[in-house]
């Protein structure tokens, strides 16, 4: 369990990087708009380190795996509502 949740946290916070590095234009291979890309960014980084603070520190691995499947399910919801009152002219 603790591997997984090792794994996931790991590509939290790879994902979250290079998105932090696409809102500051070091990067340029994003699809999405800067405020997504900053979302994203604070999502993905923010709870990488969390998994890592909670699975390494803590030693709770269930809480872990909660938090590092977090910032999936709210991506998908934020890129849902994104799709939905966007106006694609």
């Amino acid at each position: 369990m603790k591997f997984i949740v090792l794994l996931i946290s790991t590509l939290n916070a790879y994902l979250g990087l290079r998105f932090f590095l696409n809102v500051i234009d070091i990067l340029q291979t994003t699809k999405y708009s800067k405020t997504a890309t900053a979302v994203f960014a604070i999502l993905f980084l923010g709870m990488g380190i969390a998994g890592f603070y909670f699975s390494l520190s803590k030693n709770e691995q269930k809480i872990g795996l909660l938090i590092g499947i977090g910032p999936w399910v709210l991506a998908l919801i934020f890129l849902l509502i994104n799709m939905l009152t966007s106006d694609y002219k």
